[in-house]
């Protein structure tokens, strides 16, 4: 038996010594031939082919999109346009139809900047308009209202660029009816049942420097001058069936509101405006 595993000798105590020698070069002899063989085997191994690095990818250039994206862009405008349309044709200026006219209007504005940045983008386009239905009735009614201002049909790029603009500017004024018309909801508060100035209350809110009232007075005063830009245009509707009455209250009361509200903070120039204004109004229009 060995005395020490890792004595080599003793592995072979028992045999002579020339055995021993001979048993230990074969184990030699061995562990070489091993060797040399890994040794060839890896100079036979294939040597690896260098990376070749490959070509420059090309840049995509706007010739490799397709379908071409302005005809995207206005065939997915085109149902938001005709829904603000829809709405402008009843009249309805309900508070829940803000949303509505504002996408309408975004969208009118993408066809214009489309003609604006390539006026052939819309005789390239006039296939696509020609055979969606929305788009094509889009274009009807732009040209329609060029046509009733001018007596004749838009010809030139800048005449089709107007007739888009034109109905830009009508679907925005149902816009701002929309705003008109939570105004005149919204001033109510502010009044008696009277229809007389709740003075009492306006003065304890500016005295507590209110800020829902600060914000009504801003928005009161942004609504008022667009009220009586409706009015210079003859665009009075904002409820049905009541042309100008319910506009003419509006301006009569946020006038008279925004008079008090000044002449309480002492900007005189501004309490002697909103006056005229309520007074001129005041006198040709039914207020209840």
């Amino acid at each position: 038996m060995p005395k020490d595993d890792n004595e080599f000798d003793s592995l072979f105590e028992n045999e002579e010594p020339d055995n021993k020698v001979k048993k230990i070069e074969k184990l030699f002899a061995f562990d070489d031939k091993l060797q040399h063989e890994k040794i060839e085997k890896a100079e036979e191994a294939p040597r690896a082919k260098p990376v070749q690095e490959g070509a420059p990818k090309k840049k995509r250039t706007s010739e490799d999109f397709e379908p071409d994206m302005d005809a995207l862009l206005i065939t997915a405008q085109s149902p938001l346009i005709i829904e603000g349309l829809k709405y402008l044709t009843r009249n309805d200026f309900s508070g829940d139809t803000l949303r509505i006219y504002a996408e309408a209007v975004k969208g009118v504005e993408i066809f214009i900047k489309i003609l604006e940045r390539n006026p052939n983008n819309y005789y390239k386009l006039s296939a696509v308009i020609k055979t969606d239905v929305d788009c094509k009735e889009i274009e009807n009614v732009a040209l329609k209202l060029y046509k009733m201002k001018h007596r004749y049909n838009p010809q030139t790029d800048n005449q089709i660029l107007q007739a888009y603009e034109m109905l830009r500017n009508r679907l925005k004024i149902g816009y701002n009816k929309v705003l008109l018309s939570s105004s005149m909801i919204g001033i109510k508060k502010y009044f008696l049942l009277s229809g007389n100035l709740n003075q009492e209350k306006a003065a304890d809110l500016i005295l507590k420097k209110d800020k829902e009232f600060r914000d009504d007075i801003e928005q009161f005063t942004q609504h008022l001058n667009v009220a009586i830009r409706l009015t210079k245009i003859g665009d009075y509707e904002i409820s049905k069936g009541l042309r100008g009455r319910d506009l003419n209250a509006f301006i009569i009361r946020a006038s008279h509101l925004l008079a008090y509200y000044f002449h309480v903070i002492g900007d005189t120039k501004s309490e002697e405006h909103y006056r005229r204004v309520h007074e001129n109004h005041k006198k040709y229009f039914i207020t209840r």
